[in-house]
């Protein structure tokens, strides 16, 4: 990583371990992680072990030594949350509740994929080296224009409606 690039990567490892510590306060998934249902067997140990991810994840990105090894678990951790919200859209896409949640985590998803892109250090032949270096980015980038749509095409409807 560059010296620019250094404050995106603190912010991103901040707020992962932000997310990580409501989780852990409040022994539920944050906000943005409600696709799990309530009925779901050991839900709660489900949320402390996502928490523990969140927490350990976003410190180690704080760590040269250790950034590597972070960024390699959480992608795949985003990316699992991210397709946890699509059965939502599928049942309910009039919904923009939905539409602002998949935003959220798709944005959170962006900033993961931009990092796993410099940090990775895949060889050519792993299954995931297109998601590294410049052509990484780029999708990354794509990703996150997409997902700022949710944003402007919902969020003043929603705003209006609380006043």
């Amino acid at each position: 990583m560059t010296r620019s690039q250094q404050p995106a990567l603190a912010l991103f490892a901040v707020g992962m371990i932000g997310l990580g510590i409501l989780v852990m306060v409040y022994g539920d998934f944050a906000l943005v992680w409600q696709p799990v249902a309530a009925w779901i067997p050991g839900r709660t140990g489900l949320a402390y072990a996502s928490a523990l991810i969140m927490l350990l994840g976003g410190a180690g990105l704080l760590f040269r030594s250790t950034a590597r090894l972070s960024i390699r678990i959480l992608f795949p951790y985003l990316i699992v949350w991210l397709l946890l919200k699509v059965p939502a859209l599928v049942v309910a896409p009039q919904m923009e509740a939905v539409w602002l949640g998949f935003g959220e985590l798709a944005v959170l998803l962006a900033g993961g994929w931009t990092l796993f892109a410099v940090l990775a250090g895949l060889r050519e032949r792993s299954i995931l080296a297109f998601a590294t270096g410049e052509k990484g980015i780029r999708i990354a980038r794509i990703l996150f224009a997409l997902s700022l749509i949710s944003y402007w095409a919902f969020t003043p409807r929603i705003c209006e409606g609380d006043s």
